[in-house]
């Protein structure tokens, strides 16, 4: 096998919370088995799901199988008379992956199959599962298990040994389905998300040190994280501020003009802009955006947390990470 530099961001994709409304009616252990007919792998081919079986969905980043930290070999040591009454679905949620990445992986692990990316969290949103990695099992549309890999060893040990617990526990799991009722559940809009730990005290992280994770919406509306942007190249956090000109901002104007000349001229990493979000709201930042013609992504940090995770208090700042995720300088002077 091809040596492969790839990083785990296994568990990362839990901190992203989607947007689905103030209320939205969820029926938490109902699924739309249409919504399965509508998908397609992530070449574009058919999902073809056999109605007489249980369908297994796999939830897992395909970074983790190359540190050896999937969950093939667990699916691949499930009792024999659950996989033949089963279909496995193997799920890449859509972040942090491109289609000429998922080619590569498939060419690794062409057992993990079929393999269907997640556009949208279409199917972690209906199933309310936002853990990594993640084993649902439906049957008949309904989610009978929804759990992790040990949780799922757990279940095929007490449920999985013969036919007849096997189906005695189906059996079970559908008369407990029925007395569920349907619930509302608020969901409310968290635009971007900063691991626990990174925000819990203060701390400012140096040179060599791990640079805190994230999970982020541009102004454009595209989800990025810290680690899905520094995987092929160095990544550049660039903090800035929309009350530029202020006089506590000196040359600011001339400074957000060499940046642009920097994102437009080096191409040997990932450019990122991080917008405080002191006495402006979102609305101003993308007008700050507009006026100086920034060239590189920008995110509206809520509440200054990205800021206060890496302990920022001037502007413009600049943070390179590296691409094992290492903060490599940091300092007021872009370049």
């Amino acid at each position: 096998m091809k040596n492969i530099n790839k990083k785990t961001v296994t568990g990362y994709v839990a901190s992203l919370m989607i947007l689905l409304g103030a209320y939205h009616p969820v029926q938490a252990e109902v699924f739309d088995t249409a919504q399965l007919a509508t998908l397609r792998t992530f070449d574009g081919q058919a999902l073809l799901l056999d109605k007489n079986k249980l369908t297994h969905l796999v939830f897992q980043e395909v970074w983790s199988s190359y540190e050896g930290q999937g969950e093939e070999d667990r699916v691949a040591l499930l009792p024999k008379r659950f996989t033949t009454k089963s279909q496995q679905v193997w799920v890449q949620p859509g972040i942090n992956v491109t289609y000429a990445q998922l080619t590569e992986y498939q060419g690794y692990y062409p057992h993990v199959k079929p393999l269907v990316l997640d556009r949208g969290f279409q199917l972690m949103r209906s199933l309310n599962a936002w853990d990594m990695p993640l084993h649902v099992i439906l049957n008949d549309g309904k989610k009978v298990f929804s759990g992790n890999g040990s949780e799922l060893d757990a279940l095929a040990k007490k449920h999985f040994s013969s036919d007849l617990v096997l189906n005695r526990w189906l059996a079970e799991a559908a008369k407990d389905l029925a007395k569920q009722p349907v619930i509302l559940v608020e969901k409310k809009a968290v635009p971007f998300s900063v691991a626990e730990t990174t925000i819990s005290r203060y701390h400012k992280p140096v040179k060599g040190d791990k640079a805190p994770l994230f999970t982020v919406e541009t102004l454009a509306g595209e989800t990025v994280s810290l680690m899905g942007l520094s995987y092929n190249k160095p990544l550049s956090l660039v903090f800035v501020d929309s009350l530029c000109p202020m006089p506590h901002f000196p040359g600011c104007e001339a400074k957000l003009n060499t940046l642009n000349d920097l994102v437009a001229s080096d191409t040997s990493r990932e450019w990122l802009g991080v917008v405080s979000s002191f006495y402006v709201n979102e609305e101003i930042a993308q007008g700050f955006r507009d006026k100086f013609q920034l060239k590189l992504p920008l995110i509206f940090d809520t509440d200054n947390q990205i800021y206060q995770s890496y302990g920022v208090h001037a502007s413009p700042y600049q943070i390179d990470i590296s691409r094992e995720g290492n903060i490599r300088s940091r300092g007021a002077e872009l370049h």
